[in-house]
């Protein structure tokens, strides 16, 4: 799970824009209807030659999208998302937050037709509306627990016994020529999120990838954009597991063997 957004060249962008329009206004080669009944992760095959359509019940919300295969380029553009496998064969995980709940993907490439993947949430009620569960409690598993660490963090609503402080700016590191304004760490129980927000101070334009910022300890990366021009910002979201307090240790003086005694 490192990463919202994929980079995409322009080409790539109009190819998947037309046929996201294509899939939604022509009939396709085949369906798979897919029935969500918890967070379980979700398999699903896909095509390693053609791009695939997955319908979702909601609309993905903005910067929604996570994935731990390099070699996926994927867009949302409401409640679709497409997916290029670039040929690749190699499996990979795909996580998809929505206006109503989110929803992780086991991908894996085959060697089969491009079919259209149909997303149905029984959670969500005939009415598609937002199921009625506190998503801090949906937080039970590794991968909803880092997806909703990331969206409450965004969106100013971490449970209450997580703390928040601004790190020191010695401490801030550094990645490519990109200067980290701010760096604000909320910490919960389990996991720690740390957000950083960068500005390209330089005259060139800056390209980020998830592999930039991934030292091993992260769990999740996420990026709100993948190309920065001059005088830009972009955030930088890390989930980590939460490292024990360290207590403050006092120093024991010792008292002297000398002291009390007559000369």
């Amino acid at each position: 799970m490192r990463g919202m957004t994929l980079r995409m060249g322009a080409s790539r962008i109009a190819l998947l824009a037309a046929m996201m329009l294509w899939w939604m206004a022509g009939p396709v080669l085949a369906t798979q209807h897919v029935t969500v009944s918890d967070d379980s992760p979700i398999p699903i095959r896909i095509s390693s030659s053609q791009l695939t359509l997955i319908k979702l019940p909601g609309a993905v919300v903005q910067n929604g999208l996570l994935t731990v295969n390099p070699a996926f380029e994927i867009r949302a553009n409401g409640r679709n998302v497409a997916i290029d496998p670039k040929n690749t064969m190699a499996p990979g995980d795909l996580i998809v937050m929505t206006d109503s709940q989110s929803y992780l993907f086991q991908i894996t490439p085959a060697m089969i037709p491009a079919e259209m993947i149909v997303v149905e949430d029984i959670r969500l009620g005939s009415s598609g509306g937002k199921a009625e569960v506190d998503p801090v409690r949906r937080a039970e598993s590794y991968q909803e627990a880092n997806v909703e660490l990331i969206r409450q963090a965004r969106q100013g609503t971490l449970p209450r016994s997580c703390t928040t402080r601004d790190l020191p700016k010695e401490s801030h590191p550094k990645w490519l020529e990109l200067e980290v304004l701010v760096v604000r760490e909320y910490r919960c129980a389990q996991y720690t999120v740390r957000m950083y927000e960068l500005l390209n101070s330089k005259m060139e334009t800056q390209s980020l990838r998830q592999t930039e910022f991934f030292t091993g300890a992260e769990l999740s990366i996420a990026l709100d954009r993948r190309v920065i021009a001059n005088g830009q910002r972009a955030i930088v979201y890390m989930v980590t597991y939460s490292e024990p307090v360290k207590k403050a240790v006092q120093k024991v003086v010792s008292p002297d063997p000398e002291m009390g005694k007559g000369n």
